[in-house]
């Protein structure tokens, strides 16, 4: 190490002992003085995936605490779908499928976009299917081929490496539906049974840190009970697993490539974990991304303040066949039937002459009478009242004037695509060639449709998050690392809190978030207990 690198090397450590001994909200130094309120094992900060670790570390006989923020448990996993991706696992293989450890690695390095360790992608390979195993030997859940994802799960089905069914799992139900309350409610009956203490609207507050020398130990955390301080020894460590930093408007700001303007989010995740983590010298990645999805603006407004509460129809509506998606000048910037993770950062193309802004920023939904008689629009099935947010008019030109779109280059777009669309394709965004966009279909008919028929509908459209996936940066055995590379003892992290990621920056599948989300925390949990 060089005489610079040493200098700038004490310095940090110098300055986050000084933070050790500022006022409440950083990291407390224990001392032979620090008083605990209670003592445990370990400490898992978070209800939501995290709970996972919580049941690893309590199988393994530890003595467990986990600290909610929320007064409600189950993170933002309660209200998702309740889907695990997991690659090359058991549950896939029982049902005749088949998948193997290289392809599974090969299709995550093209996902990672580079912001993924190997390490980690291999961690999540080898972990993720014995978490399943662990699950369904320690817990009420049983799993199967998620049936909620269709005939494609895999968000790039095209490639050698993917699988397009199997990978995508979900807890057995008797029909598929949004189930992430049937995996919380499993994986808390699971820890109830195993003796883990769960503390609901009890926020972490911050970390408590132990100093030998240059060296830093996490022995336990100050939470807040009552409103009063709690301090908990844990004899092991502590998981970070406490969500995102979707509601914290200044990290959003600061950290995400572009906007993001709504999300379905815990109204609790406002990075917590990731801050008591800076605040003790971790190191960060991953940081610049999100689970980027698209939001009808309205329904933003008025429902993204409670978690789960938007719906997904602006999503689902912008691949029917009969609509387009386009900016305010009228033109299609995107391949409206691929994956919302890859089609999300096309938001953020940026307007560099005269008014500087992003040239996509709104967009809007258009779909004509097809649609409305066969379909949904802003979630209205025929026949059903539409969203007052849902603007509907007798041509497009019309449209056009009332959501403020250039008719002139609206008309020229709709033109053009419904010429390409009588064809069955798409030279300009591809539409319809992938099977992701087909839904597993065999024709570019399932997505690729003229928009014709009057009257015509539009909604306008935002970009939003299920969460930000960037945070504490961890090595494969779920290890919190610092600035330096090496690993504060005691402090894990996992699921959005951590920078793991899909690893990296992209979704693999149908529960992209959930499947390494889960994993890693059960990685937590070996670890801790070992």
């Amino acid at each position: 190490m060089s005489t610079a690198q040493s200098s700038r090397r004490r310095l940090l450590k110098g300055a986050a002992a000084a933070a050790a001994l500022a006022p409440a909200g950083s990291a407390l130094a224990a001392t032979s003085r620090t008083r605990f309120d209670h003592e445990v094992d370990v400490i898992v900060v978070g209800s939501g995936t995290g709970l996972c670790g919580a049941l690893a570390a309590a199988t393994a006989g530890a003595k467990v605490l986990v600290l909610e923020k929320h007064a409600v448990v189950g993170g933002t996993t309660l209200v998702s779908g309740g889907v695990a991706w997991v690659p090359n696992n058991n549950v896939l293989k029982r049902e005749g499928l088949e998948d193997n450890r290289e392809s599974a690695l090969g299709y995550l390095r093209k996902l990672s976009r580079g912001q993924a360790d190997e390490e980690v992608m291999e961690a999540f390979v080898d972990e993720g299917p014995k978490m399943l195993d662990f699950l369904e030997a320690n817990s009420p859940l049983r799993f199967r081929v998620s049936l909620l994802m269709g005939k494609v799960a895999d968000y790039h089905p095209d490639w050698t490496e993917s699988r397009q069914r199997g990978r995508s799992v979900e807890t057995v139900q008797d029909k598929p539906g949004m189930s992430g309350g049937l995996l919380i409610g499993g994986l808390l009956q699971a820890c109830q049974a195993k003796g883990v203490d769960i503390r609901a609207a009890t926020p972490a507050h911050r970390l408590i840190v132990e100093r030998k020398g240059d060296a830093r130990h996490v022995i336990g955390v100050e939470a807040l009970r009552d409103g009063k301080p709690w301090r908990v020894r844990a004899r092991r460590g502590v998981l970070m697993a406490s969500g995102g930093f979707e509601r914290n408007p200044e990290m959003v700001k600061h950290f995400l490539r572009g906007p993001m303007l709504y999300t379905w989010g815990a109204e609790s995740n406002e990075g917590d974990g990731i801050r008591m983590g800076m605040d003790i010298g971790a190191d960060l990645r991953n940081m610049n991304e999100c689970w980027g999805q698209a939001v009808y603006t309205e329904d933003g407004e008025r429902n993204g303040k409670v978690r789960g509460a938007i719906s997904l129809y602006a999503q689902i509506e912008r691949r029917y066949p009969g609509s387009v998606c386009v900016n305010r000048y009228g033109k299609r910037w995107a391949n409206e039937g691929a994956a919302y993770d890859v089609t999300w950062p096309s938001f953020h193309t940026w307007e560099n002459w005269l008014e500087l802004g992003y040239s996509n920023i709104p967009a809007f939904h258009i779909c004509d009478q097809s649609v409305r008689d066969t379909l949904t629009v802003g979630g209205a099935m025929p026949g059903q009242p539409l969203p007052e947010w849902v603007v509907q008019a007798d041509t497009l030109d019309e449209l056009a004037g009332k959501l403020g779109i250039d008719p002139a280059g609206l008309a020229a777009t709709v033109e053009r695509f419904n010429a390409n669309a009588r064809a069955g394709k798409d030279p300009d965004f591809h539409r319809g060639e992938s099977i992701y966009d087909r839904g597993g279909e065999p024709n570019a008919s399932a997505t690729l449709a003229p928009v014709e028929k009057a009257p015509f509908y539009g909604i306008s459209v935002s970009p939003g998050a299920l969460g930000t996936c960037g945070g504490l940066r961890v090595n494969r055995h779920a290890q919190v690392l610092d600035v330096w590379g090496e690993p504060i003892t005691g402090l894990y992290a996992s699921g959005n809190t951590s920078g793991v990621g899909g690893p990296g920056a992209l979704y693999g599948g149908g529960g992209g978030t959930i499947g390494p989300a889960l994993s890693f925390a059960f990685i937590a949990g070996k670890a801790l207990t070992t």
